[in-house]
């Protein structure tokens, strides 16, 4: 009884135009199925157009098995993993000390990389299955060890040294470096010579008038034992006098190291290889300077 009232609502809601328009591009149901319920007696066959044909025609199958989650991206990797850990399982692993173990890109910039905001237990599941992994021993695994690499967190440190390494002379013999200091930004290029130097086209006396700063500019060459035995061409923007010299004096250490890196004690015990980061302290509202008050006055 109820089905065959079901079945009439059905015929009469079909039959209205505004509900074919509105309605057929939400169902899902097999065409076979609703051209049979459709029907108006059980021999009937309903004929329908083609585009409604079209429409009524089952949905593609997507292509990963986790779209319909709520984060398909992340249990994705997280078969992914699986698949390699049970894959890996009877290969042979090495113990990592403190040392020597990877470190993995942190909680905000796996979220970048993935497209999705990650809890922290999800980034913990994470990062244990990837340790579990790095245990594998390279050799045995390579194409594994090229996959965790995607999840490796680069070492500042070490890219920095590694691009300070990578650093040689060109083709005239020349040693090209970048000092900063303050606001101040020093192009630098030093070339074996007779100690001539030039700041933005100007000789050094010219451009520096105080003492003091020219003093600071050739401290790289008097610690190292180097004076008259380099050609210096500097380009400085930006900064004052001071700021100047003090990105002055650290392109030139720099280029000395890539001359000769045996000199790099030497700089480093001057404290001129590592950027100085001071800065003038910004002023406070309702004070003079950036600590200094104004006078106190009762009345």
């Amino acid at each position: 009884m109820f089905l065959n009232a079901g079945i009439r609502l059905t015929q009469n809601l079909w039959r209205s135009s505004s509900f074919k328009h509105s309605c057929i591009g939400n169902i899902t149901v097999p065409k076979t199925s609703i051209l049979r319920c459709l029907a108006t007696s059980p021999g009937q066959t309903l004929q329908l157009k083609t585009d409604e044909l079209d429409i009524l025609m089952p949905r593609e199958r997507p292509e990963s098995i986790s779209y319909f989650t709520a984060k398909p991206t992340y249990n994705d990797l997280l078969i992914q993993l699986n698949e390699l850990v049970t894959k890996y399982k009877n290969y042979k692993t090495a113990k990592r000390d403190d040392k020597n173990i990877s470190l993995w890109k942190l909680k905000n910039r796996l979220e970048v990389d993935l497209g999705v905001e990650l809890k922290f237990n999800q980034y913990d599941i994470i990062t244990k299955m990837l340790h579990r992994l790095d245990a594998v021993v390279p050799e045995s695994a390579p194409e594994l060890h090229e996959f965790l690499d995607l999840f490796r967190r680069q070492d500042p440190e070490k890219a920095k040294k590694e691009l300070q390494a990578n650093k040689k002379l060109d083709e005239y013999q020349r040693a090209y470096s970048v000092g900063k200091r303050k606001e101040a930004v020093a192009h630098v290029w030093v070339v074996e010579g007779e100690g001539q130097m030039k700041i933005n086209g100007e000789p050094l006396v010219d451009y520096m008038s105080l003492l003091e700063y020219r003093e600071r500019i050739l401290m790289p060459f008097q610690v190292t034992n180097s004076l008259g035995k380099y050609n210096v061409w500097i380009r400085v923007l930006g900064g004052g006098i001071s700021g100047q010299a003090g990105a002055i004096a650290h392109g030139i250490s720099k280029c000395l190291l890539i001359h000769d890196p045996d000199l790099k004690p030497a700089l480093r015990k001057a404290k001129l290889i590592t950027r100085d980061s001071r800065r003038v302290e910004r002023k406070k509202p309702g004070l003079a300077k950036a600590r200094k008050a104004y006078t106190w006055v009762k009345r």
